[in-house]
Parts: C-alpha cells; sequence; structure tokens
C-alpha cells in the first residue's frame, strides 16, 4: 500500500480534503445551536441551549441517514466524485441560507431547519469516506488503516473547527462568523472536489 506512490498521494489527498472541509464545517452546528438557544425568545440564558442543539442533531440525523439510504441503492463507481460535490455543494447552500436568515430575519425555525440540508452533505461526504477508502485499499487488504488515517485528520479538523468558529463568533459576532465560514467553504469547494486526476486510476 505505502510502496505504491500513487496510492500514497491519494490516501494523502483524501485525507487533506476531509480534514479542510471539517475544519470549516463542524463548528457550524454548535454555533447555530447557540445562536438559537441563547435567543431571547426562547431563552436569555444558556439554558435554551441543550434544547436546540437537540433538535439540530435529531434534523442532522435524519438527514444523513435518508441520505446514506437513497444513495446505496444507486451506487456506481462513475458517480463517486458526483457524490462528493453534491455534498459539499449543500454544505455550502446550507451557510448561505444560514447567512441571510441570521441578517434578515429572527426566525429561529428557519434557522433550525437548515441543519437538514448538513445532514444529507455530510450523508454525502461520509459515504464518499467509505468508498474511497475502499477502493485505495483494494487488492492489499489495508480498508481499516487507510480509514482510521483519514478519520483522525477528520476529528482532527472538526477539534480545530470548533475552535476556530467558537472564537470568531466571541470577537467578532454571529453575523459576521457564518458569512465568513461561507467564503471558506466555497473556496473549499472549488478546490477539494477536484478530484478526478487524484483518483483517476481507482475509479
Amino acid at each position: 500500500m505505502f510502496g505504491d506512490p500513487t496510492r500514497r498521494t491519494n490516501l494523502i489527498f483524501l485525507a487533506l480534503t476531509f480534514f479542510s472541509f471539517h475544519l470549516v464545517n463542524a463548528t457550524v452546528l454548535p454555533l447555530l445551536g447557540q445562536y438559537i438557544g441563547t435567543q431571547e425568545k426562547l431563552q436569555d440564558n444558556a439554558r435554551g441551549v441543550l434544547p436546540s442543539m437537540a433538535g439540530l442533531i435529531v434534523l442532522k440525523e435524519l438527514g444523513s441517514f435518508f441520505t446514506n439510504w437513497f444513495l446505496k441503492s444507486r451506487l456506481h463507481k462513475s458517480v463517486y466524485s458526483t457524490i462528493l460535490k453534491l455534498g459539499c455543494g449543500i454544505l455550502l447552500l446550507r451557510l448561505i441560507l444560514i447567512s441571510i436568515l441570521l441578517n434578515y430575519t429572527d426566525n429561529i425555525w428557519a434557522l433550525g431547519s437548515t441543519n437538514i440540508l448538513e445532514g444529507v452533505g455530510i450523508g454525502c461526504l461520509d459515504l464518499v469516506l467509505t468508498l474511497y477508502s475502499h477502493l485505495l485499499s483494494r487488492q492489499t487488504g489495508h480498508y481499516n488503516l487507510n480509514m482510521g488515517i483519514v478519520s483522525t485528520f477528520k476529528t482532527l479538523g472538526s477539534a480545530l473547527s470548533v475552535v476556530l468558529g467558537g472564537t470568531l463568533a466571541t470577537e467578532a459576532n454571529y453575523n459576521v462568523t457564518f458569512p465568513v465560514l461561507t467564503v471558506s467553504i466555497f473556496a473549499l469547494s472549488t478546490h477539494d472536489t477536484r478530484i478526478e486526476c487524484p483518483f483517476c486510476l481507482f475509479v
């Protein structure tokens, strides 16, 4: 596996792709839950965060479950990159909607419902992670190793995302934080979804 430079390069590229996307996206859910939970319409204190977060997580998991169920029955190698682009595009759309709603409406239900899109987007990315890890492991028996490496980068990106996103929201405000995240994920989407060349030998 690691003696093959092509597979090694592809694995590094896949790990960095997931690191970068989770570096931007992972902080959105806690920031959105915190914003909704601390609005005066709920409670003017942190106790309102718990039910808000619970509701957002349920929406996310439902979206992820049905996305995986729908896509798995229609899989073909030629659509792997399409699924990745679809997931990135949906996450970008979600952040655009949050940025608009945050600045032009106080409707917390509209804000919360955008989390369905995160479930769909993350469902696509998680499925792609499994698929590409399998392709990179073909005839090597290193599937678990590949998944472990990429998942480690993914977790590191998520951890840094929460810290950086929370810091930005504290130093600035939510009206600035979400547009910044939107621009960031747009920049990543236009770069990290160009995967045809790195993975063309395996698709």
